[in-house]
């Protein structure tokens, strides 16, 4: 079934090959949206897919792109679901915000 999160993340050393790195596993999950860095310097993302591989993805940004959670440059995570819109082709990086 599909579904779609909007999550916010802040937290130190959040750079753009964080947002390299979120992309990256978005495309490992199959899963469509786009990531930006917010005016007050917080990540979002949108993403739309497979309810089961947003579980996966959401798991893996909220650990971080470390394997020890010590070292993740995330310190606060929100995600909220809601329904998909389909408006996305592909997962991107906008340089833009929202």
């Amino acid at each position: 079934m599909q579904k779609c999160i909007e999550s916010v993340m802040s937290g130190k050393n959040l750079s753009y090959d964080y947002l390299l790195w979120i992309n990256r596993q978005a495309i490992r999950f199959g899963i469509k949206g786009i990531t930006f860095f917010k005016n007050d310097g917080s990540l979002k993302v949108v993403a739309e897919g497979e309810e089961r591989n947003l579980l996966f993805f959401m798991k893996k940004l909220r650990r971080g792109r470390f394997l020890l959670p010590l070292f993740s440059p995330v310190e606060n995570f929100s995600i909220n679901w809601c329904e998909p819109k389909h408006d996305f082709e592909d997962f991107s990086i906008s340089e833009t915000g929202e």
